[in-house]
């Protein structure tokens, strides 16, 4: 036993391995480390390619995530197939919207960095204009599905929303 491991010893651990359990005791449970170790990186890395932070990123996620459900309880309901190349279109179009966010904030960042402040605020101006804009039409299409699941016209609640809009800003 060499000097460290005595030291660990007084301690009350039976080695290093019982060390690093102490310090990081989800190491005792398969997968939950590389889980939690996987979602940490990938939290930082939404951050840093796409500009949201986590908690906006997920928002983003359900948003598109609705949008799927609600377009096939639509289909359902209006009795339309639904067929693989309807579904490679709306990951074609997630796909867009994120290579969208991501290169208009990065570009963003680049020309922020080499001191270039008024190209940056230009991108940084398309960015947030982006993903306003891909929430919006995300909202719009999630109420037109809802509208046509509830059996109404396709329109009904983005004219009702519109109308609420309009008697605010008379």
């Amino acid at each position: 036993m060499n000097c460290i491991e005595k030291i660990l010893a007084t301690y009350g651990y039976d080695g290093w391995g019982d060390l690093w359990v102490s310090l990081s005791p989800s190491f005792k449970y398969a997968g939950v480390t590389a889980f939690t170790m996987g979602i940490s990186s990938l939290g930082v890395s939404v951050l840093r390619i796409f500009g949201l932070d986590s908690l906006a990123f997920a928002g983003l996620l359900i948003v598109f995530g609705f949008e799927l459900v609600t377009g096939l309880a639509r289909a359902n309901a209006v009795k339309e197939r639904i067929t693989s190349v309807k579904f490679s279109r709306f990951l074609f179009k997630v796909f867009y919207y994120l290579i969208s966010i991501a290169v208009t904030y990065l570009m963003s960042m680049s020309f922020l960095e080499q001191g270039k402040p008024t190209a940056a605020l230009i991108f940084d101006w398309m960015h947030m204009f982006l993903v306003i804009q891909i929430v919006l039409e995300n909202i719009v299409s999630i109420s037109e599905n809802l509208a046509v699941v509830q059996g109404k016209e396709k329109s009904h609640f983005v004219t009702v929303l519109q109308e609420k809009i309009n008697q605010l800003l008379r």
